[in-house]
């Protein structure tokens, strides 16, 4: 397991921007309070949460789980404020996800809660884009998102906004994100040709996805560098 840990440290140090995605979720984790509640939302995020951030003490990690529900982080995360006004409760949710309630944000600042609430950009349904590529072995198809800038859209809602522009300054935003004393979001753009790679190699998933590539998939070549840098080799013929 420590070497398993040490791999992830090690292929998310990375300084390059966008951030690859893992560096996001570890930057996070680090910074989070012994007693911190996360609620995660349903996607690509959903996985970088449990990978790449330890939980720890008394700390609560929560969402929809196999129902997966898209749009359910904020609402939890409101949910976790109202129960437990004295801990510290951050919504990490994917671009995908917070796109369908937006509206909730308005909610937060009308209730003042000190949700601070991340939300990894990757104008993708990264889960879904990934799925059709290693599980069914067919090109990505219509997963763009419109982008948003999401930090417009706080601050127009009444939150104080970040975004993270530079993998080296991803912490010290973080650091800024969680200190202040309302709500806060920080927008954290993420590549979107790096996969959620399986721990170990399953020889379906790498066929498929090279068929995928092969067939044309947008960004295959960029998707193909992603895969040569994966310390963990797992998905390369």
């Amino acid at each position: 397991m420590q070497e398993w840990r040490k791999l992830l440290h090690d292929s998310s140090s990375s300084l390059q921007n966008p951030l690859k995605p893992g560096r996001a979720a570890r930057e996070l984790g680090d910074r989070l309070r012994p007693d911190a509640i996360v609620a995660w939302d349903s996607g690509h995020n959903t996985g970088l949460c449990a990978r790449y951030i330890e939980a720890q003490d008394e700390q609560i990690f929560f969402g929809s789980g196999l129902m997966a529900s898209m749009g359910c982080g904020i609402p939890y995360a409101i949910a976790a404020a109202l129960a437990f006004p004295q801990r510290q409760v951050v919504a990490f949710v994917g671009d995908g996800g917070l796109s369908m309630s937006l509206g909730e944000l308005a909610t937060i600042a009308r209730y003042r809660l000190p949700i601070k609430v991340v939300v990894i950009k990757n104008n993708t349904l990264g889960q879904i884009k990934w799925e059709q590529m290693m599980f069914l072995g067919n090109r990505e198809y219509e997963c763009d998102l419109q982008p948003i800038d999401f930090v417009k859209v706080a601050e127009g809602m009444g939150l104080k906004a970040f975004a993270v522009t530079d993998a080296a300054r991803c912490g010290e935003i973080f650091d800024q994100a969680l200190a202040h004393s309302g709500p806060a979001l920080v927008e954290v753009p993420i590549d979107p040709n790096e996969p959620l790679l399986p721990p170990k190699r399953i020889e379906k998933y790498a066929v498929n996805l090279q068929k995928a590539l092969d067939e044309g998939t947008p960004g295959a070549r960029d998707i193909q560098k992603a895969l040569a840098a994966e310390p963990a080799r797992t998905m390369l013929q």
